[in-house]
This record gives structure tokens, sequence and C-alpha cells, in this order.
């Protein structure tokens, strides 16, 4: 989300005076403080107000008109951008408070969360102080690793990051405009609104053009965003030329009112957003600017006192809410807040921002201004101070979670599955540690030891890449689908360990989050036509080779629904698909062993165990709640000839019950497998897939 941080004389230079000389906006504040609730209820509790999250979108508008606004009103009047003293007052308006928050939430940090989540918040803590929040984030929207994983206290700086990566060259164009304008002998100000107006252009098709193609990257890049900003600085650019009537003002300003509220009610995280979608509240945000160019009703309304206080703190609001509520679930140890931590989190919010307001940001942005460089002497050691404290936490942390990384053996105290073997439990000796390490759980993966990225297979890679065994092996095991059978290559590969003759390989051919199946998964309507086509290439490439046995295995389609969003049409497309696929390799006459789909637990096991370290029974879930209620993939596979089918659950599962911890290993690192766990699960899949 992002928070509009106008000049502290909003759009003074920007906007025509009022009648009566007053160039007062009490309702931009009014605005702001509408866009900062929206921004706050979505994140108290994103059912109540589904598309809260457009408050990102009112506070770009709102930013890009005062500060293009006041930008473009000095070229008018000077034909020159004085940079120097419009950065100077960006870092005198916004760091001091954002270092306080920056620096709070990493102490809270180390003394309130896990090990095993300190090391990933305190390099976004670091991210966050570089204003470069919104790229890391762009980053782990498409790692597959860290889907499920929780939000963290400082993921809303990403708006932040937008704005100032964007005023760090807008700035430099108008003065360019200036610059093109005198040689010419133009006007600055037409210049300025060609120069904006082009990049507002380009930035909005390729919203339109990227958004659908990659949307969780879209939703936090600057590039699918700057156009939200052009739009509110174009607006103030042509205020001054604007001259609405009264019934157009009104049209404009109720107009743009409920279509902010409209998009705050109706939209939701499944839609293709920023994109098209976005020019809702974008347009509506800009039409009740322009309408309280002048005074009526509505700019009367935004205007009312409780509102515009809400407004002057609206920036500390901002930055103090989400860690509040980050930190509120952590201690909790819940996935949404209830309604009295609803109140309280509101509460401690709103009183942490006026506390801020009045102690951090008031005494910087009132005080005599200071000298440039003592300002820009200011912006570097706040800057350090959040990098340097939050470097620090992340070194110590990731140190301790090194001395834990490796410690995954598997021995007579740690016989993981082989405790639930119903000819010979293996026993299981008290008071000993997990492997695992509950702390580094979740990074117990498979493919060590390979050469190559086998979570996306690539066809051009040279033939020992994913490969356990001799490449030129001469018999095969193939593993094909998404990271639910990648977690069953690292048994597989203690099988070729354990051959010793050298007569077997198995190659690794997945791609997390795409099942072998025809039909592709989509995201919010779209289908992951990636997908589809590294399926058909596959089963060409299958053909050709011809392997000896082919394993498969696939995420249920619940596991796809909660902890990805992405879905099919129907069941029965699902299964036509898997079919299609497993048809094909039959009539190819390649056997193929398909795993059944894996337990799913009900809460976050790591995070439960790291709660519950001295009772690892509270982190179990019921079998009956575990199991999926459809099995797809089991259900193409029935009656294809040379499809046999493999049911791991009990050797994962007890009667009753889907543990998080058997045999003295941890099971699930989310709603995988642990590759310690999957590793003691060789034994009953090779005699499963009769390789012994």
């Amino acid at each position: 989300m992002a928070l509009a941080t106008g000049e502290s004389t909003p759009a003074a230079a920007a906007t025509p005076a009022r009648p009566g000389g007053s160039t007062a906006r009490g309702d931009i504040q009014g605005l702001r403080a509408l866009a900062v609730a929206l921004v706050v209820c979505y994140h108290l509790r994103p059912d109540w107000l589904t598309g809260g999250f457009v408050g990102v979108d009112v506070f770009f508008v709102i930013s890009g008109f005062l500060i293009i606004g006041t930008l473009t009103g000095e070229a008018r009047r000077t034909g020159r951008v004085r940079l120097l003293a419009f950065y100077a007052r960006r870092v005198r308006r916004l760091l001091p408070a954002a270092t306080v928050v920056l620096v709070a939430t990493t102490a809270a940090a180390l003394a309130l969360f896990p090990l095993s989540r300190q090391s990933d918040v305190l390099r976004e803590v670091v991210f966050s102080a570089l204003n470069a929040q919104n790229w890391l984030l762009a980053v782990l929207s498409n790692d597959y690793g860290h889907a499920g994983v929780g939000a963290s206290p400082v993921q809303h700086f990403w708006s932040l990051a937008v704005e100032e990566q964007f005023y760090l060259v807008i700035p430099l164009v108008l003065l360019g405009a200036c610059a093109l304008a005198a040689r010419r002998g133009g006007r600055p100000a037409r210049y300025a609104a060609a120069a904006v107006g082009l990049i507002t252009v380009a930035s909005f098709a390729f919203s339109v053009y990227y958004t659908p193609l990659d949307h969780g990257a879209a939703y936090f890049i600057t590039p699918t965003r700057m156009w939200e900003l052009g739009i509110g600085g174009l607006a103030a650019m042509a205020a001054h030329r604007l001259r609405p009537g009264r019934v157009q003002r009104a049209a404009l300003g109720w107009g743009g009112l409920a279509a902010v509220l409209v998009s705050a009610v109706v939209f939701t995280t499944d839609l293709v957003f920023p994109g098209w979608v976005a020019a809702v509240p974008v347009l509506g945000t800009a039409g009740m600017l322009v309408a309280g160019l002048e005074r009526n009703a509505l700019s009367r309304l935004l205007g009312v006192r409780p509102l515009t206080y809400v407004g002057d703190i609206s920036y500390s609001l901002y930055l103090w809410h989400w860690p509040v509520v980050v930190l509120l679930l952590e201690v909790s140890g819940r996935t949404a807040l209830n309604r009295y931590e609803v109140l309280a989190a509101g509460a401690a919010s709103l009183v942490l921002a006026a506390l801020s307001t009045r102690f951090v940001e008031a005494p910087f942005r009132r005080s005599p201004r200071p000298r440039f460089r003592a300002t820009y002497a200011l912006g570097a050691g706040l800057v350090a101070l959040s990098v340097a404290v939050a470097s620090t936490g992340w070194a110590v942390a990731e140190a301790e979670l090194a001395g834990l990384r490796g410690q995954s053996a598997l021995d007579a105290d740690h016989p993981g599955a082989l405790a639930l073997d119903p000819v010979d439990p293996r026993p299981v000796p008290p008071g000993v540690p997990l492997v695992p390490a509950v702390s580094v759980a979740a990074e117990d993966v498979p493919f060590r030891g390979l050469t190559g990225d086998c979570g996306i297979h690539d066809f051009t890679a040279p033939p020992e890449a994913c490969t356990y065994g001799r490449p030129d092996a001469p018999r095969t095991v193939v593993v094909v689908g998404d990271s639910h059978a990648g977690q069953y290559s690292t048994p597989l590969g203690e099988f070729v360990r354990l051959d010793g003759g050298g007569r077997w390989r198995v190659k690794v051919m997945i791609r997390n989050g795409c099942p072998f199946n025809a039909v592709p998964p989509a995201e919010s309507g779209w289908p992951l036509e990636d997908c589809a086509r590294q399926n058909a290439a596959q089963l060409e490439a299958l053909r050709a080779m011809k392997p000896d046995l082919v394993v498969t295995s696939a995420m249920s389609p619940e596991s796809y629904r909660d902890d990805l969003k992405w879905g099919w049409e129907s069941t029965a497309r699902m299964v036509e698909g898997y079919r299609t696929m497993l048809t094909a390799l039959s009539d190819a006459h390649i056997p193929v062993a398909v795993i059944r789909e894996l337990p799913r637990p009900a809460r976050p096991v790591v995070a439960c165990l790291e709660r519950n370290p001295r009772q690892p029974g509270a982190c179990d879930t019921p079998r009956a709640e575990a199991l999926p209620p459809t099995s797809p993939l089991v259900e193409a596979a029935t009656g294809i000839e040379g499809v046999s089918v493999v049911d791991l659950t009990d050797w994962i599962c007890r009667a009753d019950t889907c543990p998080a911890v058997v045999g003295n290993v941890v099971v699930y690192r989310d709603n995988h497998l642990t590759d310690t766990y999957a590793k003691s699960l060789a034994g009953p899949l090779l005699t499963a897939l009769g390789l012994r």
C-alpha cells in the first residue's frame, strides 16, 4: 500500500486558489483519511472489505496530484525545478518516522518471532530501508518456496518504495522538459505535461499487458504503477485550466467517491490487478480531486475535522498499523484477528500514529529548514541506522540457522516413516532432538546435490542435470509433475545410490506448480499456458526417451486453491487432463506409477511446532480432515493399462491422525514433506514401485 506524502503546503503551487483566496484543501486530507481507512480495514479483516487494497491506488493518485502538481507549478513560474530542495523535503518528511518504525519492528521481530522467520523479516527491513522492498516482493511472488509463508511486518513498505523510485525519475524528466522548452522557446508547462503524459500512457499500457502474464510481480513493480501517480499529476496540471460547473463537479466528485467505494466492496484479490481494473479507483480519485477545486458538498464532507485529523496522521498510521497486525497475529498464533483483536490493533495503531506524528514527524517538518548538506547527512544517517540494526540481527539469525542446517541424518533415534511400519515398527526413543531442526525444517527441500535448477525442467540442460546416477545408465526412472512429485525424487535417488551397479538413473523433469495434466491450472481465470506447453513438451520427450518407469504425483486441488489461489474449471476437467496424459504414456507402452495426493496438514506445521516445542501432538491433524476429499489423479489413473497407484498414506498417518512428527522426524515443511521424512519413505516407496 502507498501513502500519499505531499509537500508541506499541499497543492498551493499546483492548483488555483478557491474563491476567497484559500488554497487549503481540507478535502485532500479527508481523501487521505478515506484511503488509509480502506487499507487499515482491509488489513485488519480482509473478509470484511475484500477490495480495501484499492486504498493504495487512492494514495498514489493523491501523491501524484500534489507532488507533480507542485513541481510543474514551480516549472511554470520559474522555468526550472529545484531538485536539491525537492529531495530535501522528502528526506525530512518521510525518513524520520519510517526509521522509527523499521528499528522498532526489528526489535519486535527479534523478541517475538521464531528463529525460522527472523532472517527473512530482517532482510525485508533492509530492503525497505533502501526503498527496494517492492522488487524483493515481486521476486518472492514468483518464488514457489514462499507459497504460504507468513506476511512480513514491513511488507507494506513496498508502496513507499514505488513512490520513491518514481520520484527519483519524474523530477529529472521535468527538468529535462524545462530545458527542452527553453531551447525551443516553448512553455515549460506544456513540455512537462507532454512528458508526464507519455510516461503515464506507456506505464498504463505496460500494466495492461504485463499484469495478466505475471499477476504477482505486476502488483508490486514500479512500471505497472507509475501511471497511477501520473494520472494524479495530469489532473493537477490541468487544474488551472479546468472550471467545471456545479453539475459537473457533483458528477465528478460523487461519481468518483462511488467508484472508489464500489471498488473497495466488490474487488477481490482474484482480480488481475492492477491492469486496467485499477483505472476504476484511480479515475474516481482523480475526479474527486478535480471536483474539490471549488468547495462543494463532497469537499465539505471530506473536510470535517475528524476526517482531516486522520488525514494528518495518515502517514504514521499507515506505517504503524501493519506491524501491529502482524505482530499480534504472531503472538496469538492465529491466521486472522478476532473481533477483540481487531479493536485492540486499531486502537494501538491510532495511538502510535498520533504519537509518531506529534513527536517524530512534526518536529522535523516544522523546524527551521537546515542546509541541504545537513538534511542529506540526516537522511544518510537514518537509512544507515535502519540498515545497520537490521543487518546485524539478520547476520546473527543466519549464523544460528547455519549451525542447525545439515542436522537431518536418519538413524536409530530418528526412524521417521519406519516407526509406522505395520509389520516391524521401529522404536522411537523419547527426548531426542527432532530432525530436521524445526527452525530450518522449511528449508529441508529436495534436489540437494543435483546440478541445475530442478524446480523447472530445462530441456536444453546437459544430460547430467537433475539426474541421480550415471547419465548413460541403461535403465531410467523419470519423475514428472509438480513439486509434490519432486519430493519423491530423494527416496528414488536413494535407490540409485544403493543400487551400486550403475544400472539405474533417476531423471527429474518436474515443474513447480505444474501437475502432469493436459489442462493447466488457472490464476484469476487466466490459464497458465506455460504449464500446458511444458507438459506437452515433456510428453514428447518421454515418448522419445521410453523410460522404464515414469513416477508422478500432484498437489491436491485444495492445496492449489488455498495456497496458490489456482484452480480448474471443475474436478471433471482436472481428471480429464490427467487421463489425457496418462493414456498417452500408456499408448506408448511406458509404465507409470501414480502416487496418491499427500494428506494436507490443517495448520502451518513448522510455526505450530515452534510454538509447541514440548507438545508436538498439538500440531497433528485428524486423518479424516487431512485426506483430500477427492483424488483426481488417482481417479484418472484407474483403469488405464500400465498405470499403477501407490498409496503412502499409512506411512504418513496413523489410524486417526496425521502427525506433525513421526519417528522423531518433522513430517511437513509446509504442504510438502520435509526432505528428511521423504528419505525415510524410501523403503515403502521402492517396494510399492517394485524396484526392490
